[in-house]
Parts: C-alpha cells; sequence; structure tokens
C-alpha cells in the first residue's frame, strides 16, 4: 500500500514537472521567436506549410481545417480585441503626429515593432492551424491508440500465463518519452519552421507504440 502511494506521488510530480516546463518553455520559445523571426520568413512558413497540407489532405480537407483554425483566431484574438489593442498600445498612428510628437512617431524604431507585433499573432495564427491539423486527425488517433491499449492488455495476459514479469525499465522510459513528446508538440505549435502535415499521423504512431509498452509493462493490474 505504502508503495503503490510513493508511487502515485512521484507520478503526479513527472506530470506537474513536465506541465509547468512545458509552459515554461512555450513561452520561452514564444518570446524569442517573436523578437527574432523576420516577417517574410514567417510568410514564407506559412506557404510551405500550407502546401504540404493541401498535398497531404486535399484542397476541400485543407479548406475545413483553415476555416476551424480562422474561426478559433478571431474567437480568442480578434473578437476579444485583443489583437486591435495591442497595435493600439505598442505601434503609433496618426493621433500621436497630431498630438505634437512627430519626431517621435517617425521613428524607425515603430516599423520594426509593428513587425514584432505581426509576427506574434502569426505565430497564434499558426498554432490555431496546427492544433486544427491534429483535430483532424482525431479518428486516425483514436483507432491507434485503441489498437495499442488492446494489445497491451493482450500482451499482459499473455505475460501471466507465462508467469513473466513486466519490465519497470521499459515502462519507465516509455513514460520519460511520452513526456518529452508533450513537451515538444507544445514547442511545435509556435516553431517558426514548415511542419508537415504527414508529421502527425507519423508522431501519433509513435505515440501508440509508446503507450502500448506503458501499458504493457506497467506494474499494477489493469
Amino acid at each position: 500500500m505504502l508503495d503503490d502511494s510513493h508511487e502515485g506521488s512521484d507520478g503526479k510530480g513527472i506530470w506537474l514537472w513536465t506541465l509547468a516546463a512545458g509552459l515554461l518553455l512555450f513561452v520561452m520559445e514564444f518570446i524569442l521567436f517573436a523578437a527574432l523571426v523576420p516577417t517574410d520568413w514567417a510568410r514564407q512558413v506559412s506557404a510551405q506549410e500550407l502546401a504540404s497540407l493541401v498535398d497531404t489532405v486535399g484542397p476541400a480537407q485543407a479548406d475545413l481545417i483553415l476555416d476551424r483554425a480562422v474561426r478559433w483566431y478571431r474567437a480568442c484574438c480578434v473578437r476579444t480585441g485583443l489583437e486591435a489593442w495591442s497595435y493600439h498600445v505598442l505601434v503609433p498612428d496618426h493621433r500621436m503626429a497630431g498630438a505634437g510628437l512627430e519626431k517621435l512617431a517617425d521613428s524607425p524604431v515603430w516599423p520594426w515593432l509593428a513587425g514584432r507585433v505581426h509576427v506574434v499573432w502569426w505565430s497564434l495564427g499558426q498554432a490555431c492551424q496546427r492544433l486544427a491539423v491534429l483535430l483532424f486527425w482525431w479518428p486516425f488517433s483514436l483507432i491507434l491508440c485503441a489498437a495499442a491499449g488492446y494489445d497491451a492488455l493482450l500482451r499482459r495476459r499473455i505475460r501471466q500465463h507465462s508467469f513473466s514479469y513486466a519490465s519497470p525499465l521499459i515502462h519507465f522510459w516509455s513514460v520519460r518519452a511520452l513526456l518529452w513528446i508533450l513537451i515538444g508538440t507544445l514547442m511545435l505549435l509556435v516553431a517558426p519552421i514548415p511542419l508537415p502535415a504527414t508529421g502527425v499521423p507519423v508522431g501519433v504512431a509513435v505515440v501508440a507504440v509508446l503507450l502500448g509498452l506503458v501499458l504493457a509493462n506497467s506494474q499494477k493490474r489493469l
């Protein structure tokens, strides 16, 4: 009983650490890329990723994915007024010049800052698109994960009848791999690199294999 309680507390601690580390890396990556990524590069990434999406799922499905992403972006950023507010606060307009601050309004730092604000909102829009792509593959993901869970259950039954033991080492490293995949997925949401649409099913297959290894080698009874 004590061992199970200790194992459960360790498991909760690992997942809390993963969540905290993932969010911290996500914020750091978001700030770093917003400051360094050129606007032209952001447009190039969007064009390449869109072309990969169309080639993978077809124009009709790509349009559905993009429409869903646009709806999410508008609901979170446009309708709430956050996007307009950021430009209003950070980027001067004609009202600053009319207030007698012509020299300040003509400073070359403002076009650079406007580009940074644009990259920030582009990153959020790209994250919405990538989340929509993930959601598109959910039936495939559900089937693979269910198959992996059923296979793990069968392997546990076979192991019980053959009097063999689960491998704590395989379980340990499979859980760690799943945690790092979770962190990597958070970071890839705003990564300023073109991601192939085929990366999602490949990643899901890897997750299904690791999930099967975790369940098959769990020390607790299912």
